[in-house]
């Protein structure tokens, strides 16, 4: 599902900017038509991006919600639902892209 996340977000990354990760999370688990459905999450080696995917959807990126500085660490996930929050967007994201999370931080240096 990243690769999916990746290749729809294409358009909205500057010349020679690196994705290092993607993932979907939720605002909330029980009332996601409420709440304004997925959200997106790619991190790139200069920042993170946040869309709005849709109701249903955690691959399409519909609308940029929020943009913010790429030296935050995501921290170590647990559980099935791990809570985060990037820049200003709470969300809850599914143990599948938790692989994702330890990827981005990965990818930041370690001094950070």
């Amino acid at each position: 599902m990243a690769d999916a996340i990746i290749k729809n977000a294409r358009e909205h990354l500057a010349p020679g900017e690196e994705v290092q990760g993607a993932f979907a999370g939720q605002q909330t688990i029980r009332n996601r038509l409420g709440e304004g459905g997925y959200r997106v999450v790619v991190a790139t080696d200069r920042r993170f991006l946040v869309f709005r995917s849709g109701t249903f959807s955690q691959t399409a990126v519909k609308r940029l919600i929020e943009e913010s500085a790429r030296g935050q660490r995501l921290g170590e996930p647990t559980g099935l639902f791990y809570d985060l929050t990037v820049g200003g967007e709470k969300m809850k994201v599914n143990r599948r892209y938790f692989g994702q999370i330890r990827a981005i931080d990965d990818a930041l240096p370690k001094d950070r």
